[in-house]
């Protein structure tokens, strides 16, 4: 039972890394969100989400035919953290 519990957790630290460099999260600023205490919800979400499913098939999909995950529960978190695009530093 150890080894499973190894492996999920694995995974959804990868599904998590993957879904924050989708959509262009700031992972220090994440991190230093709270003294950290918002990263490490972060990932106790993930870890136990129910969306794991549409996560998945959303990270399947290619960036070109993307809207942005709606049925994540940290979109805000993920929103709060993103880093500035190269078209809004030109025009900001």
């Amino acid at each position: 039972m150890e080894w499973r519990m190894h492996r999920t957790v694995e995974r959804q630290a990868i599904r998590l890394q993957k879904m924050m460099d989708r959509l262009n999260v700031d992972a220090v600023a994440l991190v230093r969100m709270q003294q950290g205490d918002v990263y490490a919800k972060a990932r106790s979400t993930c870890l136990f989400c129910q969306e794991s499913d549409a996560c998945l098939r959303w990270l399947d999909q290619p960036e070109t035919d993307q809207c942005l995950p709606v049925f994540c529960p940290l979109m805000d978190v993920f929103n709060a953290c993103r880093k500035a695009s190269h078209f809004e530093r030109t025009v900001a």
